[in-house]
This record gives C-alpha cells, structure tokens and sequence, in this order.
C-alpha cells in the first residue's frame, strides 16, 4: 500500500494558519521578501485591470515614476453579485460559528489584531488541489467531487453525499470564476476565511513566501477598507486600494513579494477621495496557490510501504 506523505493542507491547517504572515524587519525569524529577482511561476499570469478599477486605486508618484507594474495588484470590483455576496456571507458565518467562534486579540506573529479564522477545504475540487496533483504524478486519476455531482436529488431531499453541505456547489461554481482567471497549472490551497472584527487591524507584512505561492488575493464581503501597499525598502512606493464588498483582489509580482500590505485602524489612512470609510466587520475569503516543491508533486509521493 502507498503511503503519500502529501503536506495535507487541511489537517496542517492549524499549523499553516500561524505562518502566513512574515515580518520584514531586520530581527525578524521569518523570511524576508525577495528584493531582487522574484519568483515568478512557469506560466504567466495576465490579469488586466478593468476600467471600473481605476476610482478605486491611487498609485503613488513614486510608484509611476519608476516603472512598476499597475497591474501587478489586481481589483476587480462587482466580481460577485449581491445574491452571491449574501450566500457567500451565510456560509461564511456557519463555517466561523463553528470552526472560529471568538475573535483572537492578537496573532502568532503580531501582524493581525481582534479576529477570527479558517479554512473550508470542501470548497476547493480535488483537481485544483494538491491532492489532485499528486494522484496525477502518480498516473492515478483525480478522485470525483461529490460536490460536482448534484447535491440535491429531484425531489429536493439529500442525494447521499453526507460530507457535502447543501449550498457547496453553488459555492465551488462561484470560486471557480476565480480560480480560472489564472493558468489551469496553478495549484490552490483551500479557500481561507478571514473575519476582520469592525476594530480589528492588519498590521504592514508580506505574506511569507515560504508558505505559499505567486499569488495571494481575496473576495471582499461586508464592509468596505482601504488597503495600503508598500514597498519594503522605501515606503513612498506605494498603493493605496478600496475594498468595497463583492469586489476581487490579488497580489502578483513585485506587489506579492517586495510590498507590505496593510488595513489600519488610524483615520488619517481611512478616507478615500477626502470622505472616511466607516470602520465596519468584515471577511475576506482568501485565495493562496501552493508551493510546489523542489522536487515536484511526485516528490510528495513516498516508496512503497507494506501495511500490516
């Protein structure tokens, strides 16, 4: 019997959760952001900016003038509709009450204050995986979603699939919008939910990019922030982005690996276009590609073992 040691994302989650923030001062003990030549993955990522974007970010002089990538943060506003927005919010709160039920006043790593997460792997196929990656570089095929199937038998009662809650189809049928704006290569961690109480903050890192992969993002649900990029060596490069609720985000490129990221608390960074943004609670449901290791998929794979 093959024993796989895949990095099982869901049951790690506990462990991973504490490590996706890296600080970027001098003391830190967690991995600095590239500063030269950064990762990039082996298909390109052409995300384009829609024009209905552009009231909704503010690059600095600095940024402009020396030549970064507009596009490498990513916003699309309305992504969602307003039914899918509320659905989104329903199922986001069952998940919470039940796997996050407080707020945590502080995180592993100091960079996030008074909130709550977790993450649903049922909302994430088998074939986006890694699990699906490793059943192919095992020339297994990819075991078939439950949730691919209908959930829901003709006549309205359950059709069998125990492990499948009742509107995780519509969900996946939503996040796959998302996840196909990128190559069919990426590979994606389970969808993370992450609850900002309405005096809660994000406090400047990188997402440590030993964790996960060229891209981090999220869909924005309930209240509206404003979300200010920097660049880890001179803060004058800068980005300064509203998150207005069912819009979508992402950060790619130099933004992903060498720009800060922050939601604060202090008025002065709480205003767009000289009106404040009401503090209110909010979810960001996050999207992460996984690492692949150095060895590829099949390296997740380990020799046979017999079983007793």
């Amino acid at each position: 019997m093959l024993k796989l040691r895949t990095l099982n994302y869901s049951a790690r989650r506990a462990h991973v959760l504490r490590r996706w923030f890296s600080e970027t001062g001098s003391g830190s003990r967690l991995t600095r952001p590239a500063s030269g030549t950064i990762p990039q993955p082996p298909e390109p990522i052409n995300l384009a900016l829609p024009s209905s974007a552009e009231p909704f970010i503010k690059y600095s002089d600095a940024f402009v003038d020396r030549g970064y990538t507009k596009s490498d943060i990513f916003l699309h506003p309305d992504f969602i509709s307003d039914d899918e927005h509320d659905l989104l919010v329903r199922s986001c709160n069952k998940k919470l009450k039940r796997l996050a039920n407080t707020y945590e006043m502080g995180h592993f790593d100091k960079r996030i204050n008074n909130y709550r997460e977790c993450s649903v792997s049922a909302w994430l196929p088998h074939k986006r995986g890694v699990a699906g990656r490793v059943s192919q570089a095992m020339d297994r095929a990819v075991d078939p979603d439950p949730v691919d199937l209908p959930d829901r038998a003709s006549n309205g009662k359950s059709a069998g699939w125990t492990t499948v809650g009742k509107y995780d189809g519509q969900i996946r049928h939503i996040l796959d919008r998302v996840w196909d704006l990128f190559p069919a290569s990426f590979t994606w961690l389970p969808p993370h939910i992450l609850d900002l109480h309405e005096d809660g903050e994000i406090l400047p890192h990188v997402d440590n990019p030993e964790y996960s992969g060229f891209v981090v993002g999220g869909l924005c649900l309930l209240g509206p922030a404003v979300s200010t990029f920097k660049h880890v060596d001179d803060p004058s490069v800068r980005v300064d982005v509203l998150l207005s609720p069912k819009s979508l985000y992402f950060m790619t490129n130099r933004i992903r690996y060498q720009f800060t990221h922050e939601i604060t608390v202090d008025p002065s960074q709480r205003a767009w276009m000289g009106q404040p943004v009401a503090r209110a609670r909010r979810i960001s449901l996050m999207f992460r590609d996984a690492k692949e290791p150095e060895g590829g998929w099949s390296s997740l794979v380990s020799a046979a073992i017999p079983s007793f």
